[in-house]
């Protein structure tokens, strides 16, 4: 993040500089991408652009300081919903995160444009970036031992499935509650395809449409399932 020109040291301070974001955010909702004028910003804010120019030398520095603010809030929704989910399924973990994602976007629309945007010096990909780390802990977490990779490209898909049907969330009008309850069904349902339960037939089915994720055992030539994503307390690979 660039530094502003002086740090805020008073409430008031602090005041207009949530101001400055929170007119950026506005803007960048309403054009769906970070395309606003320091003019723009300054009458959204409701304030001169000389006042704006006091707390920030540039509009990138407008987006990188909301980037930073988006990730705090970001990480801090994660942590809530997460919060006593370790033996919870993963639909319900997959609901509960996805509900309070999507109350999030209500109170900050423009998060998922700034995540897929980022403006013209791509701050975005920061905000996508964590995200991602986010996910790939919970990935960990669920299916221990599954190689690095996997867990990059998994969570990656996650995120780009999220933010891809949050943004048509965020202008769904009347339809967001059918859209949010779709957002479940695909990130449940991909990831069971993924890594189903233990009992799944898909395991000893060669012919089964989808095969689940798959990877080498020690002491076999083939490969051998991941233990599954969505039976809390299963024993480790292997055992």
């Amino acid at each position: 993040m660039q530094e502003l020109r002086t740090e805020p040291r008073q409430r008031r301070s602090r005041q207009s500089i949530d101001a400055i974001l929170d007119a950026a955010e506005r803007l960048i909702h309403h054009d769906g991408q970070v395309s606003f004028t320091a003019a723009e910003l300054a009458h959204g804010a409701d304030m001169s652009i000389g006042r704006v120019y006091y707390w920030f030398p540039d509009i990138a520095a407008v987006v990188a300081a909301l980037v930073e603010r988006s990730m705090q809030r970001m990480v801090q929704v994660f942590a809530t919903a997460l919060a006593g989910e370790q033996q919870a399924t993963t639909p319900i973990m997959v609901q509960r995160v996805v509900g309070a994602l999507c109350d999030h976007v209500d109170r900050n629309p423009a998060t998922v444009a700034l995540a897929l945007t980022g403006g013209a010096h791509g701050q975005g990909e920061s905000l996508q970036l964590s995200l991602v780390e986010m996910v790939s802990q919970v990935v960990r977490d669920r299916v221990p031992g599954v190689p690095d990779a996997e867990v990059e490209l998994v969570s990656r898909t996650a995120v780009g499935i999220t933010l891809g049907m949050l943004h048509g969330y965020t202008r769904a009008g009347g339809r967001k509650a059918m859209l949010r309850q779709e957002l479940v069904y695909v990130l449940s349902a991909w990831l069971y395809s993924r890594y189903p339960s233990s009992d799944d037939p898909v395991w000893t089915d060669p012919t089964w449409p989808i095969q689940p994720s798959r990877r080498p055992r020690p002491g076999y030539t083939e490969s051998a399932p991941v233990w599954p994503a969505l039976a809390p307390g299963a024993p480790p690979d292997g055992a």
